[in-house]
């Protein structure tokens, strides 16, 4: 089954948490500046002039031993910043955006079990510094899984973060709600534990760049049908919730939940693919659902509203037990200032729709409205991933994880240029890392494919089978792989990623 829910067993994994070592301020023999509280400051001694910065304090954050909070008083208005940095790590600096007397700070995205002097800054043309503390870093949970690096041309790679949840492959593992954030040099540098209903999965994790903020769906197995609870929630770098959404009885594939996506959009509303029955519940024609954050219905649209459902179950459809999947959608992108959206089935074509009027503006791939001019040997995909949409003036760029399901029983990438003028299509892009012995075969279905800024391209090879492992990696437009992080796996199961999300954070690197 070709969801989130596929490897979605029990998540009763009790945490074995190490705590951050306490946070000492510098001693008198430091190099360090020595920060005193307020309340010792002598005046008399000093001329009657404050501290630079008094009340400093820096605590650990408990949802995430990898970041702590600095506060602190300055006696006149002023604009600071920090740096954060261990021996091994570069850091952070990190601004804020007016003058103040009362200061906060987030200081995250730090390694485990590290000592970074934090130091403070008045931002001005020549800066000065104000003050200096430290703080040790704690530990990732161990119900986290290690991550390991492969590959990294660092003057090829731009710093980033990548997000994502973990799942995990064989029934008898448990897996427990958790997200997490991992660095070009294959440290994770974040985490977040989800604290709610057992039996519930996080996915389709995304970072939300404008609000900073991180937004992650919720599936739920059929036993949990009946229990009302949230879909989605939308939380800060801090883990903080900020939202999330009203309590509804559903699971993965009922008609009242979601499935393969769940996303905020930029206007604040959420976009998600779910299940419409048909043919006396045994015929699945998906429905695609906007609604706003109070889960009011902005817009939808389901197969069964344009073409009509077949009677029996189609060879293109897969059948499972209890039901026909006859549409299967796993992708959906809706750019409301266009006012298009873009459908991804993989079983019956990638489809172009005007969201007002819900018509369909046409079709691509097998059996679709566009001419190929390719003389490749598998000019179409045989079974799609998250498809990413690029406009180039008047041509179209369509990005795919080609699963390979059938014709070739071999993933690849692949980028197709169309002219919606002519339709016409040409393929731009293709790998499959066989030519290297870095081939994969996504058999039992997810991966996932991103556009980046730099002109390279993000994949994740999917649900594969042992001995190899689910990685990430970065290829350039000539092919080479110049980045990539392999997920844990040993000799009894191993650790698969559905969806990622890539993001620069909120902060500027150090040099190394």
């Amino acid at each position: 089954m070709f969801f989130c829910l596929l490897n979605f067993f029990s998540v009763s994994c009790e945490n074995s948490v190490r705590p951050a070592a306490d946070v000492d301020l510098p001693d008198e023999d430091s190099d360090s500046e020595q920060i005193e509280d307020s309340d010792n400051i002598d005046d008399s001694d000093s001329g009657g002039e404050k501290e630079p910065v008094f009340d400093l304090k820096v605590e650990v954050n408990e949802k995430n031993f990898l970041s702590c909070r600095l506060t602190f008083s300055t006696a006149d208005k002023k604009k600071t910043f920090v740096k954060y940095y261990s021996s091994t790590h570069s850091g952070y600096r990190t601004d804020e955006d007016s003058a103040k007397t009362e200061h906060y700070f987030f200081l995250w995205g730090m390694r485990e079990n590290l000592d970074y002097k934090i130091e403070i800054y008045s931002d001005e043309d020549t800066p000065e510094l104000l003050a200096t503390t430290e703080f040790h870093s704690g530990f990732v949970p161990l119900s986290i899984y290690p991550v390991n690096l492969v590959a990294n041309e660092k003057e090829s790679v731009r710093p980033r973060f990548l997000l994502m949840t973990q799942n995990t492959s064989y029934e008898y593992i448990d897996q427990h709600p958790a997200m997490l954030m991992v660095d070009t040099d294959g440290f994770i540098v974040w985490y977040y534990e989800y604290d709610g209903l057992e039996g519930a999965l996080l996915c389709d994790t995304e970072y939300r760049e404008n609000a900073k903020t991180v937004v992650s769906g919720i599936q739920k197995e059929l036993s949990l049908a009946e229990i009302p609870y949230e879909e989605g929630f939308e939380i800060d770098l801090e883990g903080n919730t900020l939202w999330q959404s009203p309590n509804i009885a559903s699971y993965s594939y009922g008609e009242t939940g979601w499935h393969h996506q769940y996303s905020v959009l930029d206007d604040d509303t959420v976009l998600y693919i779910g299940a419409k029955y048909l043919n006396n519940n045994t015929t699945i024609s998906d429905k695609i659902v906007n609604v706003d954050k109070n889960y009011n219905e902005l817009w939808s649209w389901a197969y069964s509203d344009t073409f009509v459902p077949p009677e029996e179950c189609p060879q293109t459809s897969i059948v499972y037990d209890y039901f026909c999947d006859w549409t299967h959608t796993n992708y959906v992108t809706m750019l409301k200032d266009e006012g298009v959206v873009y459908i991804n089935s993989p079983r019956l074509g990638f489809y172009k729709m005007d969201l007002n009027t819900k018509k369909i503006l046409w079709k691509f791939g097998h059996d679709g409205d566009f001419t190929m001019l390719s003389d490749n040997e598998f000019p179409w995909t045989d079974f799609n991933h998250t498809p990413q949409i690029k406009r180039e003036g008047s041509l179209l760029r369509i990005l795919f994880f080609d699963n390979g399901l059938h014709e070739r029983r071999y993933s690849r990438v692949i980028e197709y240029e169309i002219n919606e003028d002519t339709m016409t299509a040409g393929i731009t892009f293709e790998y499959d890392g066989r030519n290297s012995g870095r081939g994969w075969f996504a058999e039992h279905g997810w991966g996932m494919v991103r556009y980046m800024e730099n002109g390279n391209i993000l994949v994740g090879t999917g649900f594969v089978d042992p001995p190899q492992k689910s990685s990430i990696f970065e290829i350039t437009r000539d092919g080479r792989v110049i980045w990539e992080l392999d997920n844990y796996r040993n000799e009894d199961f191993m650790v698969e990623i559905y969806k990622f999300d890539e993001f620069i954070p909120p902060l500027e690197f150090l040099n190394e």
